[in-house]
């Protein structure tokens, strides 16, 4: 896919916002923004963002020129009220030009290098499912994902690194199966069922709830043991 800068703005329909931006890509690479708030809210109703492509086909430099362009037509009164960027100074970034993306991702690449990919900690992967528990992704986001993995295949030379990490892996003890969960005895299951019956009648608003549930499900089946019987009286007359 060709690579070109760009530079867009987003329109929340909802909180008649703006959020201006650039980004070195493709216009049908599925990029939203580098805002975390906008992102954010983006996710949450995708529905309610229009975007607006202002310049296209430009390069490194020309697109932080022309970003920085539209930013300074911002008011810093309007900011958080109009639009979504809360830095209104594209600044002197690392990114900015191809001798610095070269040395300092280098320098990047290097710091990764040797670093485990293997399981994380118990504390890190706690923290990891809370933050995602109940997240929802919308169809068109499932969508995006989907598209960006079609045609992807893994190399040769990764499968065989990948099944060495694993072997090594398993083989040291970072990964291990899971260890069957303990069960309980009758006695215990039955003195657990106890205490949290218990716990639930103590609850007021619980207990309310309960009986009058039980009040009205007695009254139907009184209602349709009567209804039984009539058929038998009648036959007997």
């Amino acid at each position: 896919m060709e690579k070109y800068g760009f530079v867009y703005l987003w329109y929340d329909v909802k909180y008649k916002r703006y959020y201006v931006g650039c980004h070195w890509g493709n216009i049908h690479d599925g990029y939203i923004c580098s805002s975390r708030w906008m992102r954010d809210a983006y996710n949450r109703r995708p529905e309610d963002f229009r975007r607006r492509i202002l310049k296209t086909n430009l390069s490194r430099n020309q697109m932080y020129i022309e970003e920085q362009r539209y930013l300074d037509m911002q008011k810093p009164e309007e900011k958080k009220i109009r639009y979504y960027n809360l830095c209104t100074n594209s600044g002197n970034l690392w990114h900015k030009y191809p001798e610095s993306v070269k040395t300092i991702g280098q320098k990047i690449s290097h710091s990764k290098k040797g670093k485990s990919v293997g399981p994380c900690a118990p504390e890190t992967a706690a923290k990891i499912s809370s933050a995602n528990k109940g997240r929802v992704f919308t169809e068109e986001h499932k969508e995006k994902l989907r598209q960006a993995k079609l045609g992807k295949k893994h190399t040769e030379e990764w499968k065989q690194q990948n099944s060495e990490r694993m072997k090594a892996q398993w083989s040291d003890g970072t990964r291990k199966r899971a260890e069957p969960k303990k069960t309980m005895t009758r006695e215990e299951q039955d003195k657990l069922c106890s205490v949290q019956l218990k716990n639930r009648w103590a609850d007021p608003v619980w207990a309310a709830n309960q009986r009058a549930k039980l009040k009205e499900s007695w009254a139907k089946r009184k209602q349709n043991i009567n209804i039984t019987k009539e058929p038998n009286q009648s036959a007997v007359l």
